[in-house]
């Protein structure tokens, strides 16, 4: 992947970096959004964003392989600050439940900041996602396959718990509070 992060500026102060997928060669074997993605089930908020808004953004984590991230949110980042879009992956195809296959305009590494459950305090991962024109909401993420780093979820009447396992160790896991 050639998409070059080096020049992002650094996240706010306040935000440490949990994840990061800028060299980790992430690909995707089956792109898919196997659910109607319709439903947001978290809440991220952007690192920059437009002073009119206040950064967040829905996101749904459902049955899927990979990341998406919806043309308009990506758009919606402020240019100075936009993540680089990599073209080359323009070429995949996103199998989708409802729709049929969706076609990416391409690839960024997409920085998105949440709130550990526990501490309290935001942190900050950044993704591979393909951008996708007309996907339902701001963000998909697949919790199947290759791309999983979601590794719990629980419902209950307070909204799903959502437990990210960034370091392949099944016992030392993040956890978030969806909506």
């Amino acid at each position: 992947m050639s998409t070059d992060q080096t020049s992002l500026p650094p996240p706010p102060s306040y935000v440490h970096t949990l994840y990061d997928e800028t060299f980790r060669s992430r690909t995707f074997q089956n792109p898919s959004i196997m659910s109607m993605a319709n439903a947001p089930n978290l809440i991220g908020r952007l690192e920059y964003h437009s002073p009119t808004t206040d950064g967040s953004f829905s996101i749904c984590i459902a049955g899927g392989e990979g990341a998406f991230v919806s043309k308009a949110l990506y758009e919606s980042i402020p240019a100075e600050h936009r993540p680089t879009l990599d073209e080359g992956s323009a070429e995949e195809t996103v199998d989708t439940l409802t729709v049929g296959n969706l076609k990416p305009i391409g690839s960024v590494f997409f920085p998105i900041i949440l709130t550990n459950k526990e501490t309290r305090q935001p942190f900050r991962i950044i993704l591979r996602a393909l951008v996708v024109p007309n996907l339902f909401m701001g963000m998909f993420i697949g919790n199947e396959g290759h791309s999983g780093i979601v590794a719990y979820e629980a419902w209950s009447r307070g909204g799903p718990t959502w437990g990210f396992n960034f370091n392949d160790d099944p016992d030392n896991l993040v956890f978030v509070q969806g909506c």
